[in-house]
């Protein structure tokens, strides 16, 4: 079955919200290789029609890979100055989502006394 009919189906063919879910459920749940390979070549296609989807999702992802780096940075300046962290201020580490956070944190560990001052 060729996949442009396959996309044809999914795109054209009306379903429930529910349904909509449930194969949104299914899609990555399989261990099957052969499946996941069908699965990457449809969403290979499904993101080459829609480049705006592809850019977000790259957006997202450089998004993601700032923010880590900004936490392994805070973390490695913590330790090399010894300030210890408590387990609620790491979590506090790993939880914050805002780059800004993170680089003001950053900042303040550099001339902090405790963990806890640089977080403020």
């Amino acid at each position: 079955m060729p996949l442009a009919w396959v996309l044809g189906m999914v795109r054209f063919t009306a379903m429930s919200a529910t349904v909509r879910e449930e194969l949104l459920w299914w899609v990555g749940k399989g261990e099957d290789p052969e499946v996941k390979a069908r699965e990457r070549e449809i969403l290979q296609a499904l993101l080459g029609a829609n480049p705006d989807v592809q850019q977000k999702l790259v957006e997202k992802g450089i998004e993601r890979g700032r923010l880590s780096e900004a936490r392994t940075a805070l973390r490695r300046v913590l330790a090399q100055r010894q300030l210890a962290l408590r387990p609620e201020e790491d979590a506090r580490i790993e939880g914050c989502a805002e780059l800004e956070v993170l680089e003001r944190w950053l900042e303040r560990a550099v001339t902090a006394t405790t963990a806890a001052e640089a977080l403020t």
